[in-house]
């Protein structure tokens, strides 16, 4: 009789670790109707916060989530859904003396996303506008 143990193959699970990329278009201008793209990005990942800083609220954010648009609203639409979302701000900036800057803020956070990511920003009024802060922070799962 033959006794004995056999070995067991070993199971080496490698982990998944995310990756921080920034996208930083500050300073982009824009024409009037026209639309800048922030991000595109094609692996699985999610999108930690995009910002928007303006001038103006003469803008629309379109966020489209593995080919579904899942977001396109504006400054105005975003206010109005801001106070009930802790994902989503969007405000009139003020200064440490409670003053208005003269700048509007739009802010979204954590978007999750399977395949891919688009997202974009337009300028919905009449004349070219400038932003002063235009970025997004996201993470890839590789």
């Amino acid at each position: 009789m033959i006794t004995g143990t056999v070995p067991a193959e070993e199971l080496v699970i490698t982990p998944i670790v995310p990756t921080t990329k920034f996208v930083d278009l500050a300073g982009s201008s824009v024409g009037a109707g026209e639309w800048l793209t922030v991000l595109q990005e094609s692996e699985s990942g999610q999108l930690e916060q995009f910002h928007v800083r303006s001038p103006n609220t003469d803008f629309r954010i379109s966020i489209t989530v593995d080919g579904v648009s899942v977001f396109e609203k504006t400054y105005s639409e975003i206010r109005q859904i801001s106070q009930s979302s802790p994902e989503i701000s969007a405000f009139a900036e003020l200064d440490e003396n409670g003053n208005p800057t003269g700048y509007y803020v739009a802010s979204l956070r954590n978007i999750p996303y399977q395949s891919s990511i688009l997202v974009r920003v337009q300028n919905t009024g009449l004349a070219p506008v400038t932003f002063s802060q235009l970025f997004a922070k996201y993470t890839i799962k590789e």
